[in-house]
């Protein structure tokens, strides 16, 4: 490869890595910051909580996919919900989540009515719900999560491409090498290190 097509690539590279490592930015401290609220245990607190019942026509008989069904499209509810509508002592529990808010929804069959309580868990309670909801695996049933899974997949591959062309600059930087070299090998030690430790201590 020639000296210009080297310094091309060198170039191009430079602009990709730092433009998709400002693109992918907000998605990284989302994470970071439920990580760490996440590791010491801190659980957001509710910051409003509201509770009410509402009348509802429900069909003799009903139960699973189809009350579940029918009991949300009459309250206007949507979210990623939990709840196959098996009736117990003529009740069911719906529950639906949404980034920064769980509805519980217990209907009542017998007296046709539904029980709903409302928690509101704000900002942080949102981006723990982004931080749970990261892909596919968890068999999302809202389009806004399967969505967004969609979106930490890229963002995990983005991650990805941003640390082959870091290790890509900093060869071709021939001043950084050395100091690079002891960064990366330290690096490399502590992480072995720790899975040793967790492994055999």
């Amino acid at each position: 490869m020639t000296t210009s097509s080297t310094k091309g690539l060198y170039q191009w590279t430079r602009k990709l890595h730092l433009y998709t490592g400002l693109f992918i930015s907000p998605f990284l401290l989302v994470y970071a910051v439920s990580t760490i609220y996440l590791n010491h245990s801190m659980r957001p607190k509710p910051v409003d909580e509201a509770q009410g019942t509402v009348p509802i026509q429900l069909s003799e008989g009903i139960e699973g996919q189809d009350l579940v069904n029918s009991v949300l499209d009459q309250l206007g509810l949507s979210g990623e919900i939990a709840g196959r509508g098996q009736v117990r002592n003529n009740q069911t529990v719906i529950r639906i989540a949404r980034p920064g808010t769980v509805k519980v929804v217990t209907v009542n069959l017998q007296n046709q009515e539904a029980s709903i309580m409302e928690r509101s868990t704000g900002l942080l309670g949102a981006i723990n719900y982004l931080h749970f909801n990261p892909g596919l695996h968890r068999v999302p049933n809202w389009g806004i999560t399967k969505f967004w899974g969609w979106l930490a997949d890229t963002m995990v591959y983005i991650t990805l491409f941003l640390t082959v062309t870091g290790v890509y600059l900093w060869m071709v930087m021939k001043a950084e090498r050395k100091t690079g070299l002891i960064m990366l090998g330290g690096g490399v030690a502590s992480f072995v290190s720790i899975i040793l430790a967790i492994l055999y201590i």
